[in-house]
């Protein structure tokens, strides 16, 4: 298994922080500018019944959005924030749409044109994950398998 460098640093200004951690693991250097990027910001759970926490929880439209703002600067404009939300009933996509609004990602599509993805409106397509994981099978949504990468 390959070895990653990794950066901790503590979020203290909008811009800076996310930068700063990113150079430290020189965690984009490896991607060559008009690549297609998949983020996933870790939306696991939403709720429209009650004001739902969202620091602490979800990675912040912030940090998101600081992201987005560095893969701009490296030339990359096919950037996609993609999540599957899970919901109290199966089949729901209003409360994915809310949760997309509510954050802001819809000021974030109009801002830098980012397109948004609730995953569970594609369908699934057969991904072999190599070696490292026994080259097991699983199944990821088209759009995540579709960009050059889809981890972050």
């Amino acid at each position: 298994m390959s070895a990653f460098t990794v950066a901790v640093v503590r979020y203290e200004e909008p811009g800076r922080s996310v930068r700063r951690a990113v150079e430290m693991c020189r965690g984009l250097d490896h991607l060559p500018a008009r690549t297609k990027v998949f983020i996933k910001p870790n939306i696991v759970f939403w709720t429209r019944s009650v004001p739902f926490p969202k620091w602490g929880v979800i990675t912040t439209t912030r940090v998101v959005e600081d992201v987005v703002l560095l893969l701009k600067e490296r030339g990359i404009d096919a950037v996609t924030i993609g999540e599957g939300t899970v919901t109290m009933a199966p089949g729901d996509t209003e409360t994915a749409a809310h949760a997309f609004e509510t954050l802001g990602y819809g000021a974030l599509t109009r801002r830098y044109g980012v397109k948004c993805l609730n995953v569970f409106e594609r369908p699934f397509a057969p991904v072999d994950l190599g070696d490292g994981l026994k080259s097991v099978s699983t199944r990821m949504r088209w759009k995540a398998t579709s960009s050059s990468i889809f981890r972050f």
